[in-house]
């Protein structure tokens, strides 16, 4: 800190209160006391800030670490909550398309059932139509 303009501050005393100082009046022994003592509590009060600011600073850190590891904490849980789920799904996925899988076997057994079904009528029936044919053809040629 500056030392105080003595010039200045005897030149403020006497206009305001109308009073001469000298450099030698005990006034300005007080004056240069006051102003060590006003250095020496600003130091202090420095020192005192910069060891709060540390402490807040310190405090700050420790509080985003502990944020850091709640929101990885929070990021794990939800990863595997998610991955759970997706689990299911899929899961779930592959049951509907085993369901559809054994319905679609069912139906298509079931078209190839009929369709052997049918072929067999239809030979059946050329068959019988072939014999009376022939039983035709062979009563007229017998006669």
């Amino acid at each position: 800190m500056g030392s105080v303009d003595t010039k200045r501050l005897r030149g403020e005393v006497a206009a305001r209160h109308g009073l001469l100082i000298r450099e030698d009046d005990p006034a300005m022994a007080l004056v240069t006391m006051s102003e060590i003592v006003l250095e020496q509590v600003l130091s202090e009060a420095q020192l005192r800030l910069v060891g709060l600011l540390s402490e807040a600073e310190k405090g700050q850190k420790r509080s985003q670490q502990e944020m850091l590891v709640w929101v990885q904490e929070e990021m794990g849980r939800t990863g595997t909550a998610l991955r759970v789920q997706v689990q299911r799904d899929i899961d779930a996925g592959r049951l509907q398309a085993k369901e559809l899988v054994v319905q679609l076997s069912r139906v298509y057994s079931r078209s190839v059932v009929r369709r052997w079904v049918a072929v067999g009528i239809v030979s059946g029936l050329l068959l019988v139509l072939i014999g009376v044919g022939l039983g035709v053809e062979l009563g007229r040629w017998l006669r």
